[in-house]
């Protein structure tokens, strides 16, 4: 029953003919199964892998505590996608499996042709189950003679040899057009936008609360990311009790290389630091700000397409600046910097 797929254009022409066979529907409505479905961030959830089966199928044949069990598993793999559907019987014991490796992440295309070829699967075992087995003969009892048919007609010469077509072109079904995938098409970028609360150090004398709203692009290996960054006003004091107010405002990008959830980036920032003192005649004053370095971020799938997103950051500032009051100097931002973030956000497929 189980098998390796190394094609989804012949497991879908191999389905349309199975599912096509006249009675095929009415013998497979006693089958049910029990589905296991576990797929990776960006790919369909549960409910749409049902609806494609079921759709195909003609009917709903999951039912938990069904004594067929199917798992089906999509993994990344590299710059892929690796899919498997494996069979099990009600006592638990492996009963076949399909893999599934197709080019590039769509795995919105690698989910259709898996449903496709679960539907026919369940097609197949209902058929096969509801075919009755002939009937042996009774020990002892000799099985009748068959009725002695026509006299078989004189041989007709043989045909000349007819031509073999091509090893490259391989049949189609009638009336199915096979249609291979473009071996130059890429996996389509995903989109995804969201906010966040983060915390920054090095960019006062206490820890600097920040927030973020973000915009990114991602391929299976690779994402770009542009932010906008703001804080709350923090405030640092000399001994005398004079002190003076910051806030922050920054833009960011970052060019990450991806390895299923992780990511590590390369990170740039730059925006200004307004400051306003807290003497006998306030004053104002802002300074440029520079920072680069690098992240380290984890993602975690909420649903079909909201994620969170945890990262941290390590920073060079780039441009260094002393805040003074009465020509004293007060604060010296080090040369070193972080922050710590937490982001929800949603894909856009």
């Amino acid at each position: 029953m189980g098998g390796r797929a190394g094609s989804f254009v012949c497991a879908g022409v191999a389905g349309l003919a199975l599912l096509g066979a006249a009675g095929g529907a009415a013998r497979a409505a006693a089958l049910a199964v029990t589905l296991e479905y576990a797929a990776g961030p960006g790919c369909p959830g549960t409910a749409d892998f049902k609806a494609i089966v079921t759709t195909r199928l003609g009917r709903d044949p999951f039912t938990e505590g069904a004594p067929d069990h199917v798992a089906v598993r999509i993994a990344p793999r590299g710059g892929s996608l690796d899919g498997r559907i494996e069979w099990r019987d009600a006592a638990g014991k492996w009963a076949g499996d399909q893999s599934f490796s197709p080019a590039g992440g769509d795995c919105l295309r690698l989910v259709r042709a898996m449903g496709f070829a679960l539907a026919v699967q369940i097609q197949l075992l209902a058929t096969a189950r509801a075919d009755p087995e002939p009937e042996a003969p009774s020990r002892g009892e000799a099985a009748p003679a068959p009725a002695p048919g026509p006299p078989p007609p004189p041989a007709a010469p043989s045909p000349p040899p007819a031509t073999p077509p091509p090893a490259s072109a391989p049949a189609a079904a009638p009336g199915v057009t096979a249609v291979a995938p473009s071996p130059t098409q890429g996996p389509r970028p995903v989109l995804a936008a969201g906010v966040g609360p983060a915390v920054g150090l090095g960019l006062s004398s206490t820890a600097v609360p920040l927030g973020r709203v973000f915009g990114a692009v991602s391929w299976p290996r690779l994402s770009v990311e542009l932010a906008a960054e703001a804080s709350l006003p923090t405030t640092t004091r000399r001994p005398d009790g004079a002190g003076f107010s910051q806030h922050h405002l920054l833009a960011g990008a970052a060019a990450c290389r991806v390895l299923a959830r992780w990511r590590g980036c390369v990170v740039a920032k730059a925006g200004a630091i307004w400051m306003t003192g807290e003497i006998d005649r306030p004053t104002s004053a802002w300074v440029p700000i520079v920072e680069a370095g690098g992240r380290l971020g984890f993602s975690q799938p909420v649903g079909r397409r909201a994620f969170l997103d945890a990262h941290a950051d390590a920073l060079l500032n780039l441009t260094r600046w002393t805040a003074t009051l009465d020509g004293v100097p007060v604060w010296t931002a080090p040369r070193f910097a972080a922050a710590l973030g937490l982001d929800a956000g949603v894909r856009f497929p």
